[in-house]
């Protein structure tokens, strides 16, 4: 009796916490098939792959049917080589974005006079997507540290992706705080290196992070497939920043003050002082590595600090401006 009941209790514990599951989405995967110079498939060729920034290697080989599948890699770009008895050597860059699936064709030559076939290519060049059905842009690190946004924050840069608006009021405060293929912003699943990062409660982003620890993410408007749960709007699929091999990191403080800032119109018209304003949003971001290809570090924190003090100014209604109104107005303001 007390094993059964022992069971089901591990049983509804391994339900409700495959409930909070969720699929390798911040990673991305590298897949194709290996051919000869005819076109026929080969089968047992060497897959190696290795990071251009933490040197992580990870291997494959190919099947009876050609095929290789590497999973699970963190957005970066990788150096891809493979090798078969009889072969030339195979060598192409690659660029993994946050949640992508890239296929990788291997087309061997010939052993010959040279011993490898390399293939270049700009890890930023621009891909038509073939392989995918879902409609989605990355916002890549060159734009995160490039385009101006005016608090810094990370999710501001969602508008910049297609058949994306963004939303007014209230409702601002949802989602990522725009509204995504027509869809309500609240209907935006965000994730943070996989994990949901929503607040339930508020439909809103559940945990802020500096804009310096972002390395990239992709934001889906349609078509997304079930591995991202729950959505009906669209999905925000955030990457952070890990640590390489190479040490590097940014300390900032960006301010705003007052005295560099018009006044407002009312405060014109009445000769009144300019508010006071004042505004420090600072920071740093660190890593690097513990042991060479092995084991790296990073970390990011930021802190905001606001003073402020404004005049607060209301209008009161005196008789002589009544008096210039019709009858049924001046009982309206008297009553």
């Amino acid at each position: 009796m007390h094993r059964k009941l022992r069971s089901a209790i591990q049983l509804l514990c391994l339900a409700i916490w495959s409930c909070c599951m969720f699929a390798q989405t911040e990673t991305g995967q590298i897949r194709g098939v290996v051919s000869d110079p005819t076109g026929a498939i080969v089968g047992g060729a060497k897959i190696t792959l290795v990071s251009t920034t933490t040197g992580v290697t990870r291997t494959a080989t190919s099947n009876a049917s050609g095929e290789y599948a590497i999973t699970n890699l963190e957005p970066a770009v990788y150096t891809l080589t493979a090798e078969g008895p009889g072969f030339q050597k195979y060598i192409q860059k690659i660029q993994v974005t946050v949640g992508s699936s890239n296929v990788v064709p291997v087309a061997f030559a010939v052993q010959g006079t040279s011993a490898t076939v390399e293939v270049s290519a700009e890890p930023s060049e621009v891909h038509v997507e073939t392989q995918s059905q879902e409609l989605s842009q990355v916002v890549s690190s060159q734009q995160i540290t490039e385009l101006p946004t005016l608090t810094r924050n990370p999710y501001a840069l969602v508008a910049t992706s297609g058949n994306v608006t963004e939303d007014q009021g209230a409702f601002g405060t949802r989602g990522a705080g725009d509204n995504i293929n027509g869809q309500r912003s609240s209907s935006t699943d965000i994730l943070l290196d996989g994990g949901e990062n929503v607040d339930l409660f508020t439909a809103g982003i559940g945990q802020s992070v500096p804009l310096d620890s972002v390395q990239e993410f992709r934001v889906i408007s349609n078509d997304f497939s079930a591995e991202y749960g729950r959505a009906s709007g669209g999905i925000v699929n955030v990457a952070t920043k890990s640590g390489t091999n190479t040490f590097h990191g940014s300390a900032y403080d960006f301010n705003r003050v007052a005295a560099l800032a018009s006044n407002t119109w009312d405060n014109k018209q009445t000769d009144t002082a300019r508010g006071g304003f004042t505004s420090n949003q600072f920071g740093y971001s660190f890593g690097g590595p513990i042991k060479k290809d092995k084991l790296f570090f990073f970390n990011s924190t930021e802190w905001t600090r606001i003073r402020s003090a404004a005049n607060v100014q209301n209008y009161v209604i005196v008789p002589s401006f009544i008096d210039g109104y019709f009858t049924g107005m001046k009982c309206f303001f008297v009553n």
